[in-house]
C-alpha cells in the first residue's frame, strides 16, 4: 500500500480531509500541519522514511522543500490549478464584483513558475490581473510584493491562495478574497500524483528478498530454537515499525523471508548495511543472511537463496548480496566487499584443477581487482575468507608455487594494512600479486 504525506496549513486541511475519505485511492494518508514554512523541515525528517510521496496543499510548500532539500528523492506533488480552473475563478469574481476592474486585482498564485497559468493567452493585457513576478516564492516576499502594489495604489484587492499569509494582509489592511481549490480539483491532483507514483514503480522498482536462516545444531534444544525464532520475529516487526519501512515477513522452518519493493533510484546498500548491523546487535545467536534483488519475486528469491548458501559457507553473522546471475557481493558488514563472479570460467576451472574452493579463488580475484598492490598474509586471507590460517597458508603456497604471487617479508616499522606477527617474534610472511601472471590466468584476453 502506498503511504502519502499530506502537508498543509490548518485552514486548508479540512477540504482535503473530506477528499481523503474516498476509499478508491487505496492508500494510507498521514496529515501534517505547518504554521510556518520552516515547520516543513521537521515534517520532512519525520515522513521521509515513512511515506512514498509528499503531497502539498499548494505551491509554497512544494517550492520550499525543493529549495531546502535539493537531494530529496521522494516524489512531491501539490494541489494544482488547471488553466480552466483559474479562468473559472476569474469569471466568478467578475460576476460577483462587476464594478471591480480585473487589472487592479493581484493574484498571488499566478507566477512565472506556473507560466501565469496561460491566462495572457485568453485575456488581453489590459484586462489581465496583476501577476506575481518575484523569483522568491514565499510568504515574506509575497507580502512585500502585495504591500508595494497597495502602497503605490496599483491594486484594490488581492485574490490569495496563501492561506497562512492572510493574517499579514489583515495587519496591512489590504482587502482580499481567499481562493482555494474545490474538492474535485483536490481529488484530481491527488489521483494524478498517485498515478505517477504507481507508473514509476512499474518501471523503476525491483523486488528485494532477504532470507535469514538460524543454523540450529544438535546441541540447540527445542525450547532454545523456539526462543530464537520468536526473537527474530519480534525484532523484524519492531524494526519495521521503528524504521517506518514496509515489508512482508514469512516464517519457515528455522528461516525467515522478507520481501519488499525498492526504488532503483535510491542507494539501497546503506539501508541493507544498517539492517544487517541491527541484526548483529540485537540477535545474540548465530544467523546467516542472503539478499537478492530482481524485477520478479521468483528471481529475487532465487538470488537470495544463492547468497544465503555463500553466507552459510562463510559461517559468520553476516550477509551476501546478489542482483545478477552468478555475481555475489559480500560480506556486507566489511568495508572491503568482494565480488565473487561465478561466471568466470577460467577461475572455476583453475579452482577445480588445484583443489581450492571456487569461492576462495573468486574472492582473491576480486581482491586483486580492488587493489593489485595489496599485501597478503595467511592471517589476513584467513580473516578475509573466514577460513583457518592453515587453509589460507595452503592457498598461498599453491599460488606461490604457480608463480601467481611473490614472497616478501614484513620489515620492522614497514607500514602495511596487516602488521600482525607470528609467534616467537618471527616476522609474518607476506606476499604480493604477480600482476601479469594473475591477469593471464584468470581474465579473458
Amino acid at each position: 500500500m502506498i503511504h502519502v504525506a499530506i502537508v498543509s496549513p490548518e485552514k486548508s486541511l479540512e477540504p482535503i480531509e473530506k477528499v481523503l475519505q474516498d476509499p478508491s485511492f487505496d492508500c494510507q494518508f498521514f496529515p501534517y500541519i505547518y504554521k510556518d514554512l520552516k515547520d516543513i523541515d521537521g515534517i520532512y525528517e519525520d515522513c521521509k522514511k515513512k511515506c512514498d510521496v509528499i503531497f502539498f496543499s499548494g505551491e509554497l510548500g512544494y517550492h520550499y522543500i525543493h529549495q531546502h532539500f535539493p537531494d530529496n528523492r521522494i516524489p512531491c506533488a501539490f494541489t494544482a490549478y488547471e488553466t480552466i480552473d483559474v479562468l473559472s475563478i476569474l469569471l466568478q469574481f467578475q460576476i460577483e464584483h462587476r464594478d471591480q476592474p480585473l487589472n487592479r486585482v493581484f493574484c498571488d498564485f499566478l507566477t512565472e513558475t506556473n507560466h501565469f497559468m496561460d491566462i495572457p493567452k485568453y485575456l488581453p493585457e489590459k484586462y489581465c490581473p496583476i501577476f506575481y513576478k518575484d523569483h522568491h516564492y514565499d510568504y515574506k516576499h509575497i507580502t512585500e510584493y502585495a504591500k508595494n502594489l497597495w502602497s503605490k495604489g496599483k491594486i484594490d484587492l488581492i485574490l490569495s491562495r496563501s492561506i497562512n499569509n492572510l493574517g499579514q494582509l489583515d495587519e496591512l489592511q489590504i482587502p482580499y478574497i481567499a481562493v482555494f481549490p474545490n474538492e474535485e480539483m483536490i481529488r484530481s491532483s491527488i489521483q494524478h500524483a498517485l498515478d505517477e507514483l504507481r507508473l514509476g514503480s512499474i518501471t523503476e522498482q525491483n523486488l528485494l528478498s532477504i532470507f535469514i536462516r538460524l543454523p540450529f545444531t544438535e546441541e540447540v534444544e527445542k525450547e532454545e530454537q523456539e526462543y530464537r525464532e520468536a526473537t527474530v520475529y519480534k525484532f523484524l516487526t519492531e524494526y519495521r515499525k521503528e524504521s517506518h519501512l514496509h515489508f512482508d515477513i514469512e516464517k519457515g522452518f528455522n528461516q525467515f523471508s522478507i520481501l519488499t519493493s525498492i526504488s532503483m533510484e535510491k542507494d539501497f546498500m546503506p539501508m541493507l548495511q544498517e539492517f544487517l548491523s541491527a541484526c548483529r546487535k540485537n540477535l545474540n545467536f548465530p544467523f546467516r543472511m542472503g539478499i537478492g534483488l530482481s524485477h520478479s519475486k521468483e528471481r529475487s528469491r532465487y538470488y537470495a537463496e544463492h547468497a544465503l548458501l555463500e553466507s552459510n559457507r562463510y559461517g559468520r553473522n553476516d550477509a551476501f548480496f546478489m542482483e545478477e546471475e552468478g555475481k555475489l557481493l559480500g560480506p556486507l558488514s566489511q568495508k572491503l566487499k568482494l565480488l565473487a563472479d561465478y561466471s568466470n570460467p577460467k577461475a572455476l576451472e583453475f579452482a577445480k584443477e588445484q583443489g581450492i574452493h571456487e569461492s576462495n579463488i573468486l574472492k582473491l580475484i576480486s581482491l586483486f581487482e580492488n587493489d593489485p598492490l595489496q599485501a597478503l598474509s595467511a592471517q589476513y586471507i584467513a580473516e578475509l575468507l573466514a577460513i583457518t590460517p592453515r587453509s589460507a597458508s595452503r592457498i598461498l603456497a599453491k599460488l606461490l608455487q604457480l608463480k601467481l604471487i611473490r614472497q616478501g617479508q614484513l620489515e620492522e616499522g614497514e607500514s602495511l594494512k596487516e602488521k600482525k606477527k607470528m609467534r616467537h617474534g618471527r616476522p609474518a610472511l607476506h606476499f604480493h600479486f604477480e600482476e601479469e601472471a594473475f591477469k593471464r590466468t584468470f581474465f579473458m584476453e
